[in-house]
């Protein structure tokens, strides 16, 4: 069975919703494209662990075009 355009776009919103890695060195990557993703905002430290969030600025990827935001998750190991 094939995805639907819709099912793609759903499932890479629901992933940018979820939250992707991110590591100091490289940042957050798109769900969608695998760029890296320009921070928009970023919470304080809550124990070991900081939310960020984030917008793709990749000219073709589908999240980018809906200014999807996408959280990030960084744990202080």
């Amino acid at each position: 069975m094939r995805k639907s355009i819709a099912d793609h776009l759903a499932l890479m919103k629901s992933q940018a919703e979820a939250g992707v890695d991110y590591r100091p060195r490289t940042g957050a990557l798109c769900p969608c494209c695998g760029k890296p993703a320009k921070i928009t905002h970023t919470r304080p430290w809550d124990g070991e662990t900081r939310i960020r969030y984030h917008r793709c600025l990749t000219p073709d990827c589908v999240l980018a075009g809906i200014r999807q935001s996408i959280k990030s998750v960084q744990v202080d190991r």
